[in-house]
């Protein structure tokens, strides 16, 4: 009597498994990758821990991420959908990319330079003009 009552659940469970599991399949919707790196814009160096979120509009659904020691973060799989992206770090100037269009089966790579708190981006835009030359004097210096 016991096998009847199992052969019976089993055979009520595999139908919803399977419907369940067909319904995602016929949605039509795969998931996407995003990934990248963060950097400081003022020495160009990598930035660990930075909390990376990924927010879905119009939910309260959202992941993060941190970035590691070469400032890299990655996403498990996200859905199919626009979200917003938003950096932040302790000491730098909060970032919110929005409308990043995760697509089927594609990779997105975002890199972002994050700025110190208290500096302007046209601060180090006047300091990349200054020292653009710099990298040519210094490879023409070592042949």
């Amino acid at each position: 009597m016991r096998n009847n009552k199992k052969q019976f659940l089993i055979f009520l469970l595999f139908p919803m498994i399977f419907l369940g599991y067909k319904a995602h399949a016929c949605k039509g919707k795969t998931d996407g990758s995003l990934h990248g790196y963060v950097t400081d814009a003022v020495t160009k160096k990598p930035l660990p821990g930075v909390v990376v979120s990924a927010i879905i509009p119009g939910t309260n659904n959202f992941r993060e991420v941190l970035t590691d020691s070469d400032g890299y973060f990655h996403f498990p799989p996200l859905p199919v959908t626009p979200v917003t992206v938003q950096f932040d770090k302790k000491g730098y100037q909060g970032i919110k990319k929005p409308g990043i269009q995760i697509k089927d089966k594609a990779t997105i790579k975002l890199n972002v330079e994050f700025l110190p708190e208290g500096v302007d981006a046209e601060d180090t835009e006047e300091r990349e003009s200054e020292n653009s030359e710099y990298p040519l004097l210094r490879m023409l210096q070592s042949n």
